[in-house]
C-alpha cells in the first residue's frame, strides 16, 4: 500500500500486535487461504450501534439505523493476488453471513484518495453515505459505505438462501 499508493495508514505502530489480538478476541477475524497460501484477510464487527470512530470522526447520513448491521474493517487481498476476485468473493461472502444472521446492511470505510478501491466498492452496490475526518497525521480519511440487504430482489434472495 505504502509503495503503490503512498498510503501508510495499515503501518506500525497504527496496527500493532497488541491491537490485533484484541480484535482477534473482540470481533471475528477471517483468513482467505488460496490453497495453502494466505493471501488475504477481514475483520467483522456485528453489532447495533456504530464503532466509536465513526461516532467521533464521522459525518454520516445511514440508509438503515437502529437495525443489526456488519461492519467490515481491515479487508485486504494480497497485491499479487488482486484482480481475480478474491475482493468480490469476500463480500459477497460477508453480505451471505450478515443476511443469514438478520443483519440489515453490511458498512465499511475506504480510503479517499485509493480511486480504485472507492469505485471497487461502488461497483458491487455500496453506496458512499459519508466520510470520516481524521484531522491527523496518522490517520487518513475515507469515504464511508453502506449496502443495504434487506431491499435484496427475488433473483439476488436466491442467492442468499
Amino acid at each position: 500500500m505504502q509503495a503503490r499508493f503512498g498510503l501508510t495508514h495499515w503501518m506500525r505502530p497504527i496496527y500493532p500486535l497488541k491491537s490485533m489480538l484484541k480484535d482477534a478476541e473482540e470481533l471475528e477475524v477471517y483468513a482467505l487461504k488460496v490453497g495453502e497460501n494466505l493471501v488475504g484477510t477481514f475483520t467483522l464487527e456485528f453489532a447495533l450501534t456504530e464503532p466509536l470512530s465513526y461516532i467521533k470522526f464521522g459525518n454520516i447520513n445511514w440508509q438503515v439505523s437502529n437495525v443489526p448491521v456488519v461492519y467490515i474493517h481491515k479487508l485486504a487481498v494480497l497485491p499479487e493476488q488482486q484482480g481475480q476476485g478474491l475482493g468480490t468473493w469476500c463480500l459477497s461472502a460477508i453480505e451471505k453471513l450478515a443476511f443469514r444472521q438478520g443483519h440489515y446492511a453490511v458498512r465499511l470505510d475506504a480510503v479517499k484518495t485509493h480511486q480504485k478501491l472507492l469505485s471497487f466498492y461502488e461497483s458491487r452496490g455500496y453506496q458512499m453515505v459519508g466520510e470520516l475526518i481524521f484531522n491527523s497525521d496518522v490517520w487518513v480519511d475515507a469515504f464511508v459505505f453502506e449496502k443495504v440487504l434487506t431491499e435484496v430482489n427475488e433473483h439476488q434472495k436466491a442467492k442468499f438462501e
